[in-house]
């Protein structure tokens, strides 16, 4: 979503190629005046699907590299096929999240500890990086000239109003592990019975789509009832699905900096956190609330203490609109515009 916010304002003044991981039906095409190139297999098997992406990713930028005046490459632990090393093209390297020891937990040693290593090391590689959030710079400790170029918002979720329908929103990927949507089933599940006209929006689409399906599946019908799954949603339906709900709910157990917060923060409605490093802004600019990581008895009583004080949703969602204001996309795609201008005529 950042890459799609920042080049379709920047694809009249450059002609930009976007490489893609293949996946079942893919084609190379222009989507949004961007040209899409899908490198790898069509296949659904997961790890096949990352090696054949690492490996054919790596052959086109040997291939067709110095074509190009910069590179951009969105840093994933999973993927890395050194592109700094291909081509005669500089290359910035572009962080958006840190996985750190979460990695074994979210998958097997035989792929976590690759991935672990990766990230230790692949980033001291290179002479210039991107960073979405100054927390997860910091937590890299390099030497390399950094920058930090926040997410942002479409400037028009500011002028959003619609009236709520009672509901508690999650969007984000669909994540179980990370964003802790396991914990968001089971307080739900405990508050659900005293709110019962209350519902649990889950908006979102990603690989553990099927498996959240299996553990709603789970709940009680008097909880299961009230969970809507809305799957991936954009534009102005995603503004209606913000703007409707009581309030937002991300209780991640790691993140970086999740557009999904300053778009509620941008309709006016408060947010609900888990108190990492990564989302403490939340509460230091008085939008939302935050609860101990991890615990099921903390996000209830946070969720509770919302659903019961209008007054302090309605102050939090005004707080959240100035602070949202700070970061729009049109603004956010010139400084990073400018960033590889510079790289580029450094080169």
């Amino acid at each position: 979503m950042r890459a799609y916010e920042i080049y379709k304002r920047l694809k009249d003044r450059h002609d930009i190629t976007l490489l893609c991981m293949k996946y079942p039906g893919a084609e190379d095409r222009e989507i949004e005046g961007l040209k899409h190139h899908f490198a790898g297999i069509e296949c659904n098997n997961f790890t096949r699907s990352v090696l054949a992406y690492t490996l054919n990713a790596a052959q086109f930028v040997r291939r067709h590299g110095d074509r190009f005046d910069i590179i951009i490459e969105n840093f994933l632990p999973a993927t890395p096929f050194f592109p700094r090393y291909l081509t005669k093209t500089p290359v910035v390297l572009q962080i958006q999240d840190f996985w750190g020891k979460h990695v074994f937990k979210r998958y097997p040693l035989r792929f976590g500890l690759p991935m672990f290593l990766t990230e230790k090391f692949y980033p001291k590689l290179y002479p210039q990086i991107i960073f979405v959030s100054d927390v997860t710079k910091e937590r890299f400790h390099l030497q390399a000239k950094t920058i930090t170029i926040p997410n942002g918002i479409d400037e028009r979720l500011l002028q959003s109003d619609e009236e709520n329908d009672n509901s508690i929103l999650f969007l984000s990927s669909v994540d179980l592990y990370k964003k802790g949507l396991d914990l968001l089933l089971a307080a739900f599940s405990r508050i659900s019975p005293l709110y019962q006209n209350v519902i649990l929006s889950i908006a979102g689409s990603g690989r553990d789509f099927d498996l959240l399906k299996h553990e709603i599946d789970k709940l009680p019908l008097n909880v299961r009832k009230n969970v809507r799954l809305l799957g991936w949603v954009s534009g102005e339906e995603k503004t209606r699905v913000i703007s409707r709900a009581l309030c937002t709910v991300l209780p991640s157990r790691h993140e970086s900096s999740p557009i999904s917060i300053l778009e509620a923060a941008a309709c006016g409605k408060p947010v609900i956190v888990s108190d990492i490093p990564e989302l403490a802004f939340v509460c230091r600019e008085g939008f939302g609330l935050s609860f101990p990581t991890g615990s099921v008895n903390g996000l209830s009583e946070k969720i509770r203490l919302l659903l019961e004080d209008s007054g302090k949703r309605e102050a939090a969602g005004k707080r959240g609109r100035e602070f949202a204001a700070q970061f729009l996309w049109d603004v956010i795609a010139g400084q990073f515009e400018e960033v590889l201008r510079t790289a580029a005529e450094k080169s």
